[in-house]
């Protein structure tokens, strides 16, 4: 495969983004790609420890935590590629399945890709028993009300173009309505199966309050 873009975002990953970054690197390591990480004003010593990574990642800071979409849209501005694809830095998204999808995205014929987004869903999720449920509530709510095709919209796996991804609206929060942002421009939505692992370092910076409510609130703005 050739061409195309991993943009990871991450606040506070130290323990966890440097294997996933060995882990990248091996899984990819026959394609042509290109790794854009972006640190949303991260308060550990990750900046001191990238010094070590070579340079064909691309590091971009920001100076405080402005959130996940803005940290994707920064890498997706950063990008040399049209082809997109986002993994989470804490590890739980395994490469392989990534690879998978941008594999789907290649095979899918060329007029029907405008607007299309593939959405990783996630088969047996390996979360605690609270934000499973809370994420199972918000994702049957939004798809009811918004109608959007996407099964799990909290997963962070997603693959996209640039050009289009530029073309919708910035919304805070909107990677959790990204597939009914890009529906709005008429797009498909493919559900990709994948398989999901356990955080093993670090803590998640989610929890019931910030993904149900806050998500109850930008549903509301979409």
């Amino acid at each position: 495969m050739k061409n195309f873009t991993i943009i990871i975002p991450i606040f506070n990953e130290v323990e966890s983004i440097f294997d996933l970054l060995n882990e990248i690197k091996s899984e990819f390591r026959s394609d042509s790609f290109e790794i854009v990480l972006v640190d949303d004003g991260s308060s550990d010593n990750f900046q001191i420890l990238s010094k070590s990574l070579n340079d064909n990642i691309k590091i971009i800071k920001h100076e405080r935590n402005l959130g996940k979409c803005m940290a994707i849209l920064s890498g997706v501005k950063a990008s040399t590629n049209n082809l997109i694809s986002v993994i989470d830095g804490d590890g739980q998204n395994p490469p392989a399945e990534l690879k998978k999808m941008i594999r789907f995205w290649i095979d899918i014929p060329s007029g029907e890709k405008e607007f299309a987004l593939l959405c990783g869903n996630r088969i047996k999720r390996k979360d605690t028993l609270i934000k499973r449920f809370s994420s199972k509530v918000a994702n049957k709510f939004r798809k009811f009300i918004l109608n959007d095709d996407c099964n799990d919209t909290a997963c962070a796996l997603k693959v996209f173009s640039k050009s289009d991804f530029l073309k919708v609206p910035y919304i805070k929060n909107m990677h959790r309505f990204l597939p009914a942002l890009f529906k709005m421009k008429n797009g498909k939505i493919f559900n990709i199966a994948v398989k999901d692992r356990k955080r093993l370092k670090g803590e998640s910076k989610y929890n019931f309050h910030n993904r149900f409510w806050v998500g109850i609130k930008d549903l509301l703005v979409v």
